[in-house]
C-alpha cells in the first residue's frame, strides 16, 4: 500500500476534515503498515502543504487557505481555456460522443444522489475537453483538479441541494460551442465556468478574501481566446 497516497485521498476527498489530527500509531492500525512509511507519508504531505506539524509526533492535516484556493483555479482557468481551444481545433468526433455521454450521466439521478460519482464524472469531463493537448498537460490539470476537490467538497457540503444545476447548463453550453468549432466561444465558457466555481468557494469558504487576481486571470484567458 502507497501509505502517502492514501492519507491524499482521504485529505483531498474531505474524509480527514481540516484540524484532524494525525498520530501515527492511529494511522498505522488503521491501514495495516508499520509506523515507518506512515512518518514518511505524513513528511511529504507537510511538504506538499496537506498537513502541518512535526511528522514525527503528531500532524494536522490544514485548514482551507482562500490563497491556495484562488491559485488553484487560477492556473486551471488559464491551462484548461488554451487546452479547451485545442481540443476543439481538433474536434474529433470520438471525443466529443464521449463529452455528450458524460455530460448526460452528470444530468443523471445517480449522479445527483451520490457526490462521489458526480465527482469522477465531472474530473472525466474536465479531462475530455482538454484532450487534445496531451497526456501531460492533462496529468497536470488533473492534480490540479485534484486539489481543488477538497475546496468543492467543502462548498457542497455546505449547499448540497440543486448545486449541480447551473453547472449542467454551463456543460451544455460548452459542449456546444466544442461540438460546432467555435474555439474561443469555448475557452471562453470553459474559463467563466471555472471562475464561477471559484468565486462561489471563496465566496463560502472566506467571504473576506479579495478576488482581483482571479478575476485578473479570467479576463486574460478571455482576451486570449478571442485572439487567437
Amino acid at each position: 500500500m502507497d501509505v502517502h497516497d492514501a492519507l491524499r485521498r482521504l485529505i483531498l476527498s474531505g474524509q480527514l476534515k481540516p484540524g484532524t489530527l494525525l498520530s501515527q500509531v492511529e494511522v498505522a492500525r488503521s491501514l495495516n503498515v508499520s509506523r515507518t512509511p506512515v512518518r514518511e507519508a505524513l513528511r511529504m504531505l507537510q511538504e506538499g502543504g496537506l498537513v502541518s506539524g512535526d511528522p514525527n509526533v503528531r500532524s494536522r492535516v490544514l485548514g482551507f487557505d482562500p490563497k491556495d484556493i484562488e491559485s488553484l483555479y487560477m492556473k486551471r482557468i488559464l491551462l484548461e481555456a488554451f487546452g479547451v481551444t485545442l481540443t476543439t481545433v481538433e474536434s474529433r468526433p470520438s471525443t466529443m460522443a464521449e463529452l455528450r455521454r458524460v455530460i448526460e450521466a452528470l444530468e443523471g439521478d445517480e449522479s445527483h444522489d451520490n457526490f462521489a460519482t458526480w465527482q469522477q464524472l465531472h474530473r472525466d469531463l474536465h479531462s475530455l475537453i482538454v484532450s487534445a493537448a496531451g497526456e501531460s498537460f492533462m496529468a497536470d490539470l488533473r492534480e490540479l483538479e485534484l486539489r481543488s476537490a477538497r475546496y468543492q467538497s467543502a462548498y457542497k457540503g455546505e449547499h448540497l441541494a440543486g448545486w449541480w444545476h447551473r453547472g449542467e447548463t454551463e456543460h451544455r453550453a460548452l459542449y456546444e460551442a466544442m461540438a460546432s468549432g467555435d474555439a474561443p466561444a469555448a475557452a471562453e465558457l470553459a474559463a467563466r465556468h471555472l471562475a464561477r466555481t471559484a468565486l462561489e468557494v471563496l465566496a463560502a469558504l472566506a467571504p473576506e478574501h479579495d478576488t482581483a487576481n482571479l478575476r485578473a486571470s479570467l479576463r486574460f484567458a478571455i482576451a486570449s481566446a478571442k485572439g487567437s
